[in-house]
């Protein structure tokens, strides 16, 4: 563990230390992405293990973007309704990909919406520059270098063409850095071997490719042709072998071809691309250790952290994976012990091997591998102690991020180790061959357990297609939350925290927690239905108490009109999942609303024209920001949300991060009140608005604002109005 790891656990457990436990960080993560692709996935689970080995909690704030005709087209404003819970002090920090909105929304808008959170602590991992906002960037000039010496140097090319777009700047920028590689390599490049599209649509990268093909190698001679391009993306090399292979063209025999971002299309394509792997999952797990050591420190500054890529050598250039490659360097070069060693020096042999293998392994798991081999080695078994053992292993690589390559390379290097044993004993070799093959099948099997577990796709489906046969039969709000306790489970979904307006609206109004999945044992002070005045102010008590927690946040609407929002809790990263949820919500709640009439805009919350007067500060509204490291609107905001409660200074100086003693200073800076009175006069101006809605009772009015009676809220009610409740409502009617 590294000096910075480990001063961020210490400043982590600190937290937790001084609040008992509950201390942990929250963090975010937002964007709009095709989460069918793996890119979007893999800078989620960077992002989940990260949060996972530091402890820490995580709200996924994502978007997916929009799948089908089905979805409503105008989903980016929904999307952007998020930012409203993107600030303290629900989140202490968010990792954005700003860059993600571009197609939707005009960058300098999306530069100035994300500019608005400040000063949220945020780290950015696209290419749009946030003031501010620390930026993780790829290195764009180190991956074309990569590129273009692979090319020059191993494969001795000379004839080298780039084809690109001019779609967007991190594009161009990878022109131009292969123009400087192409220089500092000392090979010419002129303006005929640039092939630059206009777009990245399918059609304009045919136009481009057939341009490239006409251009630099259809009636060329061979010392004239090109011998290798290098495109801008994964996309881009993939169409353009399409193209190549409709001339007769083979990759790469006749022309060399790599990519950029280890995308799906280059590992799908035949040959596979050479590309460059841009790290998404190292650079999801980096944007978290970044964004700690912000809040750590109290860093408000913005810098630009270029992150190094690797280049992915794979067929489409003319070589062989590495992997391939290493395979037959080991089986070529294997370990040697003589014949007539001992049986002390080949387990001296034997475990110095093991442990440089399976250096991960626990010391007793790898004496007990050990024994296993020399076990298999003198005595036929069925099954091998030596399988039996991988199983283990096998099942605790599962649990993190299951490398089939890698496992495969360890296999190998265990095969070498397994034969040098055997010597000359053709027996003894027979048998370890066969093992060797055995382990080789089973972590053949677990990878394909590991990709259906992945794609969820059969199984899931069928749990959606049951699951929204019963959500389409419910009528009301009882029969709604039955089918989410019935079907949560079944979808991989732990947990679900449901917060709904009293109404549906046009707009994301105050809600009420109603349901949380699993029932919790204690609400620490709060009662459901749990009103939620603000946002941003969402009770944290209310999430999993149980260690951290990991949830996605899906605003709930239907036609335009919305319902509140929901956070359910995150086990597996198919983002489509908790879509697919959020729909099937979505259109019972369309359909429960219409039924019970609750469709009026008015609803029962503060109206904010009406409590002005209160709020504002008697010296103007300047002093409301200042040096103060809360503002008179997070103060009134957690009033509003702890609205049915009695007045505590001391859990409401903690729960904002203030000396009581300040907060009280400040709230008569503020407002010219007393907390106190502040409190009551906004329990009286709901007081007004619960009464003229007509709804509720005056002692159910009492109790939802938490006064021990009527009795006791009538005298509260008539020393701020002069009036009982009773008089003051005859003379609005």
């Amino acid at each position: 563990m590294n000096q910075e790891t480990t001063r961020r656990r210490e400043f982590l457990a600190e937290l937790k230390n001084k609040s008992g436990g509950e201390g942990r960080l929250t963090i975010g993560f937002t964007c709009i992405a095709d989460f069918r692709s793996f890119i979007g996935q893999e800078y989620i689970a960077g992002i989940c293990k990260a949060c996972e080995d530091y402890d820490i909690n995580f709200i996924n704030m994502s978007q997916a973007i929009k799948y089908s005709l089905f979805d409503e087209a105008d989903f980016i404003s929904h999307y952007l309704k998020k930012f409203r819970f993107m600030h303290r002090p629900l989140l202490d920090g968010l990792i954005t990909w700003a860059s993600s909105l571009a197609t939707y929304i005009d960058d300098g808008e999306i530069i100035k919406r994300f500019g608005s959170l400040s000063p949220l602590p945020m780290v950015d991992i696209g290419y749009l520059d946030i003031p501010g906002v620390t930026a993780l960037r790829i290195d764009n000039e180190c991956s074309m270098h990569l590129i273009v010496e692979h090319l020059a140097r191993k494969h001795s090319f000379k004839r080298i063409a780039f084809m690109g777009t001019n779609a967007s700047h991190p594009h161009t920028e990878r022109l131009n850095y292969f123009l400087s590689a192409m220089e500092s390599l000392k090979i010419e490049c002129g303006e005929s071997s640039i092939f630059m599209a206009k777009n990245l649509d399918e059609a304009e990268i045919v136009r481009t490719a057939e341009e490239f093909c006409q251009s630099c190698l259809i009636g060329k001679r061979e010392g004239e042709r090109t011998e290798a391009v290098v495109t801008s993306s994964d996309i881009i090399a993939s169409t353009l072998v399409s193209v190549l292979k409709k001339h007769g063209l083979k990759v790469p025999d006749d022309v060399a071809v790599t990519g950029f971002n280890n995308q799906y299309n280059g590992i799908t394509c035949s040959p596979p691309i050479t590309t460059i792997d841009l790290e998404y999952f190292k650079r999801g797990y980096l944007a978290v250790e970044i964004l700690i050591n912000k809040i750590m420190d109290g860093s408000g500054g913005g810098r630009t952290i270029k992150v190094p890529t690797s280049l992915v050598v794979r067929e489409s250039c003319g070589c062989f994976e590495s992997e391939i490659v290493e395979v037959a360097d080991i089986l070529k070069k294997p370990p040697e012990l003589s014949d007539d060693a001992t049986e002390e020096e080949a387990r001296a042999f034997l475990a110095e091997r093991i442990n440089s293998i399976f250096f991960r392994e626990s010391h007793e798991s790898k004496e007990n591998l050990e024994e296993a081999i020399f076990e298999d080695l003198y005595t036929a078994r069925s099954p091998a102690k030596t399988l039996c053992w991988f199983r283990s292993h096998l099942g605790t690589e599962r649990r993190g991020r299951f490398r089939e390559r890698e496992i495969q390379r360890r296999i190998t290097s265990l095969q070498t180790c397994m034969l040098a044993l055997a010597g000359s004993n053709e027996k003894q070799r027979q048998r370890m061959e066969n093992i060797a093959g055995q382990l080789r099948l089973l972590c053949s099997i677990t990878s394909e357990y590991e990709n259906k577990a992945r794609n969820e796709s059969p199984y899931t489906f069928n749990n959606i297609t049951q699951a929204a046969i019963h959500f389409a039969s419910v009528t009301t709000g009882s029969q709604l939350k039955s089918a989410l306790k019935t079907h949560l489970q079944e979808l991989g979904i732990p947990g679900i925290i449901l917060s709904l307006s009293d109404n549906m609206t046009t707009d994301l109004e105050s809600s009420n927690v109603e349901l949380i999945l699993p029932e919790p044992s204690a609400l620490d002070e709060h009662r459901l239905p749990c009103r939620i005045m603000d946002e941003r102010n969402f009770p944290k008590s209310l999430f999993p108490k149980k260690g951290r927690y990991s949830v996605v946040l899906e605003i709930l609407n239907y036609n335009e009109r919305y319902f509140g929002f929901s956070f359910m809790q995150m086990k597996s990263k198919n983002m489509a999942l908790y879509d697919s949820i959020r729909l099937l919500l979505c259109h019972s709640l369309y359909e429960i609303y219409m039924k019970e009439g609750r469709t009026k805009k008015h609803v029962m919350q503060l109206d904010t024209k009406r409590i002005e007067g209160i709020l504002e500060s008697p010296g103007g509204t300047e002093g409301m920001a200042g040096t103060s490291s809360v503002t008179l609107k997070q103060i009134s905001s957690y009033m509003l949300e702890h609205i049915g409660e009695k007045t505590n200074l001391d859990k409401m100086s903690r729960e904002l991060g203030l000396n009581k003693t300040k907060l009280i200073r400040q709230t008569k800076a503020f407002t010219g009140y007393t907390v106190q009175t502040l409190h009551e006069k906004l329990k009286m101006q709901l007081a007004k608005e619960l009464i003229l809605d007509g709804r509720l009772s005056l002692a159910e009015i009492a109790e939802r604002l938490g006064f021990q009676n009527e009795n006791y809220f009538s005298k509260v009610f008539k020393k701020n109005t002069g009036e009982s409740p009773r008089s003051w409502a005859k003379k609005q009617s």
